[in-house]
């Protein structure tokens, strides 16, 4: 998920879109390691500030990368994720939709609180899985519990990394498992991992490549 949100959100803010990244994995989110951003300050700053929320003050506690997209960083430690609540989240997305033409959640994985206040936020909705059996089952679970919580499935799109793995599981499995077409297919790519422990977005170290290629398709699809 993380891959997915940092790769698409560079994506729309190269195609000059303003463009916001919260990391919602409160506990032990990565964003800011994905792209060598320094958690100078947090989502736990912002929350530990109190009063009312403005797009200058929220602006103060993003961090922007070189790609001139603006991230909101999780806290740096697991104990501060309590301090940010429901309420706070839907004023922080309130006020980023103000002054962003995009604004992407990186969530935990599961339907805790937090990610189900950000989905019934959320105009779009991305779910992401694996080419194994256990992921295809959970994809196929969260889809069916997206499906319960009444979001369209018009705007839910499908992501499916390491696409070309071969574990004995074909793409007619993916389907027949899945109950749809994948909207998307990452491939493997050896550079990714490389890339993430440089702390760069796979679009960025290797602009050509099909997995970088893959998420420029998948930003086109909201810059429609």
């Amino acid at each position: 998920k993380t891959l997915t949100s940092c790769n698409v959100g560079v994506c729309l803010a190269q195609a000059g879109r303003r463009v916001a990244l919260v990391d919602l994995d409160l506990q032990f989110g990565d964003v800011g390691l994905a792209l060598g951003l320094r958690p100078e300050r947090t989502i736990y700053d912002l929350a530990k500030s109190g009063g009312s929320l403005d797009a200058e003050k929220v602006d103060a506690y993003l961090t922007e990368h070189v790609s001139g997209l603006r991230v909101l960083l999780a806290p740096t430690r697991p104990d501060h994720a309590g301090l940010v609540r429901i309420e706070f989240l839907r004023d922080v997305y309130a006020t980023l939709r103000s002054s962003h033409d995009f604004v992407i959640i990186d969530t935990p994985p599961g339907f805790t609180p937090e990610v189900i206040a950000s989905i019934d936020s959320a105009t779009d909705v991305c779910m992401v899985g694996m080419l194994d059996a256990l992921s295809l089952k959970n994809t196929k679970l969260g889809l069916e519990t997206l499906d319960l919580m009444g979001v369209d499935g018009d705007k839910v799109k499908l992501v499916l990394n390491r696409a070309d793995s071969r574990v004995g599981i074909s793409k007619e499995d993916v389907i027949s498992i899945v109950g749809r077409t994948p909207d998307v297919s990452v491939p493997s790519d050896r550079d990714i991992p490389v890339a993430l422990n440089e702390g760069l977005p796979i679009v960025l170290a290797n602009e050509r490549s099909e997995a970088a290629k893959a998420f420029h398709s998948l930003a086109s699809m909201f810059l429609e």
